[in-house]
């Protein structure tokens, strides 16, 4: 599998910048910024890891937009998601396209 990293991304109707860091396994975003920081450190050597990093933090952002993510209010940046089959599938598109930009 052959990954790509895209300068920006669109997500509904904001535009995120893509950063990546090759010191880091792990991901994250801050709505502060539009940024998304994807960690490139077992890319090379597991490339389906990396792909996971992708995959959990463009799907924790569809959630936050779609009001399905909840903080469970123990300080724990801790979440629950709640949502139907139907928004499972609407979130489910959306991811696909999204993914189609990290593909080669």
């Amino acid at each position: 599998m052959r990954l790509k990293f895209p300068k920006k991304i669109t997500i509904g109707d904001v535009v995120w910048k893509i950063k990546t860091d090759k010191n880091k396994g792990g991901g994250s975003f801050g709505y502060a910024d539009q940024v998304i920081v994807i960690g490139t450190k077992f890319l090379k050597n597991q490339p389906a890891r990396t792909l996971n990093v992708i995959i959990h933090e463009l799907m924790e952002i569809l959630c936050i937009e779609a009001d399905i993510r909840y903080d469970k209010g123990n300080n724990d940046a801790d979440y629950i998601f709640v949502y139907d089959h139907q928004q499972h599938t609407d979130i489910i598109r959306r991811l696909s396209g999204l993914l189609n930009e990290f593909i080669k």
